[in-house]
């Protein structure tokens, strides 16, 4: 949890229920690897710093998601590059994977742009 001053106010089991969330997407997984009642998770979800912590945590990872993806989409386009030059290669592979590689790239700007 790397944005704003929350987590400060938050105890270290709910700094752990927001990593377990963002890590599971699952409330009553979070709740269990955590070892604190789902209806407790439900509760602190109402509280503002909580939600705000867990919206900041979610935003971490989509920022460290969208790097991966950078770092992926130069090595695609490397290996789109080798598979287009191979005369090997048929042409509706080609054609799919270049899409593939153009459609995760444009979503990815739409998100940052988002942002």
């Amino acid at each position: 949890m790397r944005r704003g001053a929350t987590a400060t106010t938050l105890t270290t089991r709910q700094q752990q229920a927001i990593t377990a969330i963002v890590a599971t997407g699952d409330v009553t997984v979070a709740a269990q690897s955590v070892g604190v009642n789902r209806a407790t998770l439900y509760r602190w979800m109402k509280q503002p710093q909580f939600v705000q912590a867990v919206h900041a945590a979610e935003a971490d990872a989509v920022e460290d998601l969208s790097r991966m993806l950078v770092r992926l989409g130069r090595t695609a386009v490397a290996t789109l590059a080798r598979a287009m030059s191979d005369p090997a290669t048929p042409a509706a592979t080609k054609v799919r994977a270049a899409d593939a590689t153009l459609s995760k790239l444009l979503q990815l700007r739409e998100l940052a742009t988002l942002e």
